[in-house]
């Protein structure tokens, strides 16, 4: 069994050196490798708004700011993290609104060992330079980690900025709870795809 899961490990991290070296070293023709998204069919109207949300949950909230975020509350995963990301993020003048990944069905296939999987980054940003930004707010170093990471920054934010129609996109992951606003404001006025 320990076999095959090397075999799959193997085969997603040659995955993601080919996809990686899109700049024309790896493609013999001397063009660059342009990754565009596969949408799903039954999105519909429900692409970029948040107006079909709408959940109960008995977890800690935090009640947002309504002119910096459409969904009245953010929901604590995990302890005070999600609530402490909500305050820095109102307080920031570089974001023009944002959201909580709660209720949105916003996610980023990503493979592990061989199997298909949905990842639900934990933030969505609107900056006022016009970056949308998806933000990870991580704690310990797991192996699905650094697959969603990978797959966030490789696959997904290169095939939507090549789309070109839904605005361009950025990933940050935020891994120290007091470098929140260093970690944003580092990202969040550049328009270079895939910053971390």
């Amino acid at each position: 069994m320990l076999l095959a899961e090397f075999k799959h490990d193997a085969a997603d991290k040659i995955y993601q050196a080919i996809v990686r070296s899109g700049d024309g070293g790896g493609n013999p023709s001397g063009l660059p490798n342009r990754i565009k998204p596969i949408l799903r069919p039954h999105a519909g109207e429900q692409v970029g708004t948040t107006r079909h949300v709408s959940f109960d949950t008995t977890k800690p909230t935090y009640a947002t700011d309504p002119d910096r975020s459409h969904i009245s509350h953010v929901v604590a995963d995990t302890g005070s993290w999600e609530q402490k990301m909500a305050q820095v993020l109102e307080e920031l003048d570089e974001v023009e609104c944002y959201v909580k990944n709660q209720g949105l069905n916003f996610t980023i296939p990503y493979m592990l060992n061989g199997d298909q999987r949905q990842y639900f980054s934990d933030f969505i940003v609107r900056c006022r330079s016009g970056l949308n930004l998806i933000v990870e707010v991580s704690g310990e170093g797991r192996k699905d980690k650094a697959a969603k990471v990978a797959a966030a920054l490789t696959l997904w934010v290169p095939a939507i900025n090549n789309h070109g129609g839904f605005g361009r996109w950025a990933f940050v992951e935020v891994t120290d709870s007091w470098d929140v606003i260093e970690t944003i404001r580092a990202v969040a006025p550049e328009s270079r795809a895939g910053v971390r």
